[in-house]
């Protein structure tokens, strides 16, 4: 009772809902909206619309309030929803569980149904709350069944069968894009591999990048950044990791905020948010074609940031 009687008190004031405003703060929703009143638009606080300015804002406590008075509901957050989006978000999560789960790739047409959509309605839904399609999810969740398997299987045919790829010819053809490397290598653990990496802030925690001049062979979440590098040596037993010089760190920091997960989707379980973050991460990070360990002119590790050796 306590935390909800200090939630309900904290936006009373105009100070404190601009401030949420400004912030995209998600703990404001359902507390006020607000309308910007040369659109004459209302919506959620943490709504990611394009900031007006302050003159042209006013608050209601209720989205019924600002309807009343003539305004409209913003088609980007749906302030009106709540019940509705709390129903779509349900069932992305659901339809992402079956894709993790199937050992066979099922159609959009089968996802949309187990999920009780269209099909149409159902690849805009899920794109609109993840910000990728079902079928980029989909190929996300095969590669990470092939770069667990490749380790450990016995021959890579093995771990390229189980994980769901119908020919080997398909695999091959997306390898640099999925590992980064050759399946050879990345079974060795990288062996004969510079790897650059560098740890960059989100809004879901650290994640870390790593790439080769093949590609992105990494992008870890869920630790802090001494965990996540300790992942990717244990990943890479055999290969060289050198931090990425600040030009690569910076654009990763770039390529970070353009791959930040839709407000939309805050709602859905963190391990689905950060899987899809991954799949826009490898998208949007720039391989910067310098080989490892060898910065070009202005460039080189980063101040205090120790290079890493495989093991003699």
């Amino acid at each position: 009772m306590t935390v909800t009687t200090t939630a309900a008190t904290l936006y009373t004031c105009d100070e404190t809902r601009w401030q949420a405003v400004r912030d995209r703060d998600a703990r404001a929703d359902g507390h006020f909206c607000y309308v910007v009143t040369t659109t004459g638009v209302y919506s959620r606080p943490s709504c990611t619309v394009r900031l007006a300015l302050r003159e042209n804002v006013r608050f209601f406590p209720t989205p019924e309030d600002a309807r009343a008075e003539g305004y409209r509901p913003c088609r980007r957050c749906c302030p009106d929803d709540s019940g509705r989006h709390a129903a779509a978000a349900e069932a992305v999560a659901r339809a992402c569980g079956i894709i993790d789960e199937a050992p066979l790739p099922p159609s959009l047409d089968e996802l949309a149904r187990k999920v009780g959509y269209s099909r149409f309605h159902f690849h805009r839904l899920f794109k609109s709350f993840t910000g990728i399609t079902p079928h980029a999810y989909l190929a996300a969740a095969r590669a990470r069944r092939v770069r667990e398997a490749l380790p450990l299987s016995g021959t890579i045919a093995d771990a390229v069968y189980s994980s769901g790829f119908g020919s080997g010819g398909h695999f091959y053809a997306a390898a640099p894009e999925i590992l980064g490397m050759t399946p050879k290598a990345y079974r060795a653990g990288g062996d004969g591999t510079d790897i650059r990496y560098t740890v960059a802030g989100s809004s879901l925690g650290p994640v870390l990048v790593a790439v080769t001049d093949k590609g992105v062979c990494g992008v870890l979440t869920g630790d802090e950044g001494p965990a996540l590098l300790l992942r990717l040596r244990t990943m890479f037993r055999q290969a060289r990791l050198v931090p990425a010089d600040e030009d690569f760190a910076a654009a990763v920091d770039v390529a970070v905020r353009e791959a930040e997960p839709p407000q939309l989707g805050r709602e859905l379980p963190l391990r689905i948010r950060r899987s899809a973050f991954a799949v826009r991460m490898r998208r949007t990070v720039p391989t910067v074609v310098v080989p490892a360990g060898q910065p070009g002119p202005g460039r080189g590790p980063r101040p205090g940031v120790p290079a890493c050796t495989p093991p003699a």
